[in-house]
């Protein structure tokens, strides 16, 4: 009897001290999240890994809904928290959205961004091997060349039209690298500048569906702008022309090709580089992280233009 209860005793022993000590090592703080539209599937990503690396973070949100002077507002009204360091981390979605909240935060707590393509550029960092601020993160900024590369594999592109947004710092670097790639790859390039509050997207696309514009390929890179408007974009000259982006998003809405980080996999790399802060990591020294690119092609407008894709193409809808 006392045998049988003693070997009970270590199995219940046995069974409570790994537990115990996972939740020893589990670390409560909490996180200032910065939106830019909302939660997406990059925030979800960030929040269940964040969680898997032992951070019990306590979340307070902001969401600029794509306006810049909503999100300052936002982040003005809670300065006072900010400046008392109620926050032990700060998590910004996008160029705008970390501009921003850089202007606000002023250093008073560490920033980690995430689909940012150009942090240099920005001026968010100084390097991104060593950001010489508290402030890092993840970039979405695959070179120019490489998404290129990939994309005339499937097709290629002999007149190009770019769209771009320039109120948007992202959208304005972006299309003066596809200008240079361009130029070097002897392809004809139409730039056309479109922005939220009037008819310039529907102008331009107006003159591709007629003819009046002749373009075989139209690109459009990490710009929240025209990739909320991706599915508009592709009823009125997907079937016209083969249509490129520099985010997944861009293949939600129904365009052929884009070769860009998984959004998944960016906020994961994301809560790694945030659980890196939190456990005691200087951010000023943590390199920004580019997760591996991959090629994805729509099903769909891969049967409309006759591509076929390659073995390694990530093939959705």
């Amino acid at each position: 009897m006392k045998a049988r209860f003693l070997s009970a005793l270590l199995v219940g022993a046995m069974t409570v001290l790994p537990m115990t000590g996972a939740l020893a090592q589990t670390v409560d703080k909490s996180v200032l999240m910065v939106l830019w539209k909302g939660e997406t599937g990059a925030e979800k990503a960030f929040k269940t890994k964040l969680a898997e690396l032992g951070i019990n973070a306590t979340y307070k949100e902001v969401n600029a809904d794509q306006d810049r002077a909503k999100l300052a507002s936002e982040l003005r009204a809670i300065e006072g928290d900010i400046a008392k360091k109620s926050y032990d981390a700060v998590y910004t979605y996008g160029t705008v959205g970390t501009q921003v909240a850089l202007g606000v935060v002023r250093e008073q707590s560490p920033v980690i961004f995430n689909i940012v393509f150009d942090a240099v550029g920005g001026k968010l960092v100084k390097s991104k091997d060593q950001p010489g601020v508290p402030v890092t993160g993840v970039t979405n900024g695959v070179p120019i060349a490489a998404q290129f590369d990939a994309f005339t594999k499937l097709k290629p592109i002999k007149k190009l039209l770019v769209l771009f947004n320039a109120r948007e710092p992202n959208s304005n670097i972006i299309e003066k690298e596809v200008a240079g790639w361009a130029e070097k790859n002897g392809v004809t390039m139409v730039s056309r500048r479109v922005t939220p509050d009037n008819d310039s997207l529907k102008e331009v696309l107006a003159e591709v569906a007629s003819g009046k514009l002749q373009v075989d390929a139209a690109y459009a890179g990490a710009d929240n702008y025209l990739a909320s408007v991706a599915k508009e974009v592709h009823a009125a000259i997907g079937s016209k022309v083969a249509l490129y982006g520099g985010t997944q998003t861009y293949i939600w809405g129904g365009w052929l090709g884009a070769y860009t980080p998984q959004v998944s996999d960016m906020g994961i790399a994301a809560a790694e580089q945030m659980a890196k802060v939190l456990k005691g990591a200087d951010p000023a020294t943590l390199p920004v992280v580019l997760p591996q690119p991959k090629l994805f092609v729509s099903k769909t407008a891969a049967a409309v233009h006759g591509i076929t894709a390659p073995a390694d193409a990530v093939m959705e809808n």
